[in-house]
């Protein structure tokens, strides 16, 4: 049986149900759309920003900029900050990545839902792997489970006790487990 958690845990899939999205969270996509059309509009043809759209939630990538361009997010953050300040809305910020995500959600929230829902009734083992920063919420929640840290990060310690170094592991490992059952 597999439960899966998307987009900081404002989605959860259970097992024979649909994906299911708190109604806070839908509240705030509004605001994130427009939001996210704002800065679009900012970084429309300058190639070293990109936009990941998320659905729930959208991040603002400059892992290519170089300092001159960097200019461009010194507008971006202010406006930002002031468009979220009153919004059901929140800022992330990690390395060359801004992410704009409804207020009052986490990775491990989700896992505290799953475990919930679930943990009375069977057992079960929670299988956690992540590569960023906000993944440690989900490993910090996840203390009897199994946590998995995909990348190489010399200078971050993590919740993880699992490493994983590149993405074709990920799928290696999840292949092979999907073997077992």
């Amino acid at each position: 049986m597999v439960n899966w958690s998307g987009v900081h845990g404002g989605q959860i899939k259970y097992v024979g149900c649909e994906i299911l999205i708190p109604a806070k969270i839908k509240k705030a996509q509004p605001e994130i759309i427009e939001l996210k059309d704002r800065v679009s509009k900012i970084i429309n043809n300058i190639p070293c920003y990109t936009i990941e759209d998320k659905g729930l939630s959208f991040a603002l990538h400059y892992r290519r900029c170089k300092d001159k361009e960097l200019i461009y997010l010194r507008k971006i953050i202010p406006i930002l900050f002031k468009y979220t300040k009153d919004r059901p809305i929140e800022l992330m910020q990690m390395k060359k990545v801004v992410e704009v995500k409804p207020k009052g959600i986490s990775k491990g929230d989700a896992v505290d839902a799953i475990n919930r829902k679930y943990k009375k009734n069977i057992s079960s083992i929670n299988i956690c792997l992540g590569d960023d920063v906000t993944d440690e919420y989900l490993f910090r929640s996840n203390i009897s489970g199994i946590n998995i840290k995909v990348g190489e990060s010399k200078n971050f310690k993590s919740q993880a006790e699992y490493f994983l170094k590149k993405v074709n592991e990920v799928h290696w490992f999840l292949n092979k487990l999907t073997l077992i059952s």
